[in-house]
């Protein structure tokens, strides 16, 4: 018998208008004036507020009813799909009524009043003297809040009413009066009686018993699934009561729903089980579902979970889905069910299949196919090439092995395929199936019209995403100022969207909250240059959103001899986002093949990317020390938005390509600075240490900064992107001032100089929001060092590199000969050219071969021919023209020869 309060289900007719109102006064104007979906009354009908900007897809395609303003939804159902409950999206609405509804002395429970009724949809006027409101003080920050009171055994439990509260009592949402005991009793609802063959439900939470009593069915509140009413259940030994344990339906219930079960069945009394599935038996309640029919489906899924052999849950199965072939989970294992229908309807001879479970197993055959249970958990999808994975969990009866795997579309096209890819990727997974049975789990992956699949957006890269505007990292993630935890799967949930990045081996460590009382030991040892090179730092992590704006973002270089803190500097940055013992990437020899730094260059966006050690230092035969660096002329594009770094083909059958885009920000650190043409020189931002500035009272500063961990600073990463906007603000505002000022100044010309260093001024006013020591004296000085860096870069892209301007020297030196002339108009002397092979006058034609012969032969300096060749493409003394085969005047034949203007820098 299942006994209830009252024979129908309550009327929800009170609690319905109730929250009709909250959704028409409070949550349509709301929608109304929500600048992020930008509703337009033109586009408004009778029905519905349309057109709103999606914040998924960015498409205006999202709409929502007018008198039923519960759920948001895009219109592009096959290309966003996104959807939005409203009660989700304004939770404060809900949540947060302390101030909205305070408490006063003719009502004392208001705020417990409306949370009871917006939060829970419980219809307090059948609750009168159920409660009281109370106030509890929050752990960390000693500040008290209101909450909801129900008395227990000789204490109380209580809820935490608002969420800003919840969040500033370490997420703590509930708790019981200090030293109360509740063991083996529980919280009845107040006028409850049980009687003979009576059916009670024992659930975890007071909530869910108020759910099921309102609803119309007994029910005691065991406070927590470790907990269970023995007191109760003895009281009532006599009455032949039905105990359903209804705990939560997930591992910590499951398991304790297990053992209950089996202490009440040994103590004689009738146990059993159910399972509300998902959600809560009080959400279950709010939506209006919790009925009968729901429950017979709870108490059906209680039989399943407690099923004590394959055979047992495979007769349960056919008697809500008859079929003549199916597959069962028992015990994490996967079973085929093979039934004899007409076999079995001869055996039953009109009798009912319930009761018959004999007959039932003579007309099945129950077989293992799989020592585990693989379930879909989504299809990830690359952004860039499209390619699919299936991610898979795989449970086995002992959890150590329980694991998950990706796998392709082939290792599930059939069963040997799906075979190897279990026998792979999981600890010993195996499937004996065949077609038919794999046939049934692709039918449960993929065509499931209650779960279906799940696709989940891969990137290629860590940090920022555009499209989504997310910033998404190994374990973490954040949207608009707010973090996402990444979830058990390995994706971060967006609005409804999943996004994960496929670079998970990159350990960023989330860190503690962010300190900054470290900032004046740093400007202390660092001085302006690594505030400077803070500045930029920071701004890397929203380097595409200036980038979009303006165009480009500046590199940054770092030079100095060994041990003037370069290293110090830049991995003290690094741990600010949370990454450990990391310095930079040596961009050849040992350090990285040149497809390796391809997919460096394409792994990140919205963060810095740092060469070191591009200069390579060797002695040569006559033991000369020779420097040779990088060719930077390969990196120029990167200072532009989204600059192409390589186009591959996609492994299609059409034409498609994949584009890897540069969306981080480039770093140089190296001993000697970047040598180059003007192009590449004015493109970068130039701070110069030394170890001047060191000394004994420093150290112990600079001891501080070194000893810190990631763990300490990583917080500085969240604290940026949670204040994204505000920062974005701030350097937008601040970037023409400063830009203006350098324009103004007249011994800076080029464009790109003032623009990268003014994108540094910028950012070092955003980012000194962040530090309460930094004055406005330290931004002064500040502006005063970058403004004279910025003339520095100026004059050095006016000069000629050191290596071509020694050559030009050795060149004028060597090139002229005076010879002697007699003819019939007499002697006179005639100076000949013997380097230049060009017939034309205003032209100079260099062989570099003839070139290197003649300086051995004259006892000169031997240019080492990649440094010389390296060089003179940003010659300024004679502007390089080009390289082509010419014949020269001098030998009188075809040659290799670099052309260049005569007139000197024309």
């Amino acid at each position: 018998m299942n006994a209830r309060i009252k024979p129908d289900h309550p009327d929800r007719t009170l609690i319905d208008e109730v929250f009709a109102r909250i959704y028409r006064d409070d949550v349509y104007p709301a929608l109304e004036h929500d600048p992020e979906l930008g509703f337009q009354a033109k586009d408004e009908t009778k029905d519905y507020l349309n057109k709103g900007m999606c914040p998924s897809c960015g498409k205006r395609s999202v709409f929502v009813k007018k008198k039923q303003p519960y759920q948001l939804k895009c219109n592009r159902m096959n290309n966003c799909g996104y959807e939005e409950r409203t009660r989700d999206r304004y939770q404060h609405l809900f949540e947060n009524l302390s101030e909205r509804f305070p408490s006063t002395p003719e009502n004392p429970t208001a705020t417990a009043d409306a949370y009871l009724t917006r939060a829970r949809g419980f219809d307090t006027s059948k609750m009168k003297g159920w409660y009281t409101q109370g106030r509890r003080q929050m752990k960390p920050s000693g500040v008290w809040a209101d909450t909801v009171r129900f008395s227990l055994c000789d204490g109380y439990w209580e809820r935490i009413i608002d969420a800003r509260a919840i969040a500033g009592n370490d997420g703590q949402k509930a708790g019981i009066k200090s030293g109360m005991r509740y063991t083996n009793a529980g919280w009845v609802p107040p006028g409850q009686t049980i009687e003979k063959h009576d059916r009670v439900y024992i659930v975890e939470g007071i909530f869910h018993a108020i759910a099921l009593h309102l609803a119309g069915f007994k029910a005691i509140a065991a406070i927590s699934c470790v907990n269970f009413p023995w007191d109760i259940v003895e009281e009532n030994a006599a009455k032949f009561v039905t105990w359903v344990v209804a705990f939560d339906d997930d591992k910590a219930g499951r398991t304790y729903i297990r053992k209950h079960l089996k202490q009440l069945r040994s103590k004689q009394e009738i146990g059993w089980v159910a399972l509300a599935g998902k959600l809560d038996w009080d959400d279950v309640y709010r939506d209006g579902k919790l009925d009968q029919a729901f429950i017979e489906d709870a108490c059906y899924r209680g039989r399943l979970f407690t099923a004590e052999s394959a055979r047992k849950l495979a007769y349960l199965v056919y008697l809500r889905r008859p079929a003549g072939f199916y597959l069962v989970e028992f015990n994490n294992q996967l079973f085929s069910v093979r039934v004899n229908q007409a076999e079995l309807t001869k055996a039953l001879d009109d009798q009912k299949l319930e009761g018959n479970r004999d007959i039932f197993y003579g007309a099945a055959r129950v077989e293992q196919v799989s020592n585990c249970v693989p379930d879909l958990d989504y299809l990830e999808k690359d952004v860039i090439t499209g390619e699919q994975r299936y991610h898979f969990s795989f449970a086995f009866p002992d959890e150590s092995r329980n694991c998950q795997a990706a796998l392709s579309s082939g290792s599930i096209a059939d069963p040997r395929g799906f075979v190897k890819g279990m026998l792979d990727f999981t600890p010993g997974g195996n499937f004996e199936g065949g077609a038919r049975e794999l046939a049934w789990l692709k039918a449960k992956w993929l065509n499931d019209e209650y779960r279906p699949v799940r696709t989940v957006r891969s990137l290629p890269f860590l940090g920022y995403d555009e499209d989504t505007g997310t910033y998404c990292f190994p374990d973490f993630g954040f949207n608009n100022g707010r973090e996402l935890q990444v979830n058990s799967h390995g994706f971060i949930e967006v609005k409804g969207r999943g996004i994960k990045t496929a670079l998970a081996t990159v350990k960023f460590e989330r860190g503690e909250e962010f300190d900054p009382s470290w900032f004046r030991d740093f400007v202390d040892v660092t001085g302006m240059n690594g505030l400077s090179a803070l500045s930029w730092w920071t701004a890397t992590l929203f380097v595409q959103q200036i980038a979009s704006q303006q165009a480009s973002f500046g590199f940054l270089e770092l030079s100095g001899e060994p041990g003037s803190g370069k290293s110090m500097l830049l991995r003290f940055l690094w741990r600010l986002l949370g990454r450990e013992n990391t310095e930079g990437i040596k961009p050849s020899g040992s350090g990285a093949s040149a497809v390796g730094l391809l997919r460096s260059f394409a792994e990140v966006s919205n963060l810095p990317l740092v060469l070191i050690e591009s200069d390579r230092t060797y002695i040569d035969a006559q033991g000369r020390t020779v420097t040779i660096q990088f060719t930077w002329d390969d990196v120029k594009p990167m200072f532009d938005y989204h600059a192409q770094l390589r186009v591959t083909g996609a492994k299609t059958t059409g034409n498609e390509k994949r584009v890897d885009l540069w969306r981080g920000a480039l770093a140089i650190a190296q001993n000697a600075s970047v040598t180059g043409d003007e192009a590449t020189l004015s493109r970068i931002v130039h701070f110069h240490f030394t170890k001047d500035g060191h000394s004994l009272a420093l150290k112990p500063k600079a001891d501080r900064l070194k000893a810190m961990r990631a763990a300490q600073l990583g917080g500085y990463l969240r604290r940026c992107l949670s204040n994204e906007k505000a920062w974005l603000e701030r350097y937008f505002e601040a970037f023409p001032r400063f830009e203006r000022k350098l324009m103004d100044n007249p011994a800076i010309s080029e464009m790109r100089i003032y623009q990268s260093h003014a994108q540094v001024l910028a950012a070092a006013y955003a980012t000194q929001m962040f530090f309460p020591d930094w004055s406005n004296h330290d931004l002064d000085q500040l502006a005063a060092h970058i403004e004279s860096r910025a003339i520095d870069r100026q004059q050095r892209c006016k000069s000629e590199d050191p290596t071509a301007a020694k050559f030009w020297q050795i060149y004028h030196y060597l090139n002229e000969d005076v010879v002697t002339t007699i003819d019939a108009e007499g002697e006179r002397e005639e100076i000949r050219e013997t380097l230049n092979h060009s017939i034309d006058k205003e032209l100079i034609a260099i062989n570099i071969e003839h070139f290197q012969q003649r300086c051995r032969m004259a006892g000169q300096e031997v240019i080492p021919d990649v440094q010389l060749r390296r060089a003179l493409y940003s010659s300024t003394t004679h502007k390089f023209i080009e390289i082509r085969k010419a014949r020269s005047r001098i030998e009188k034949r075809s040659l290799n020869l670099w052309f260049f203007s005569k007139r000197g820098g024309s």
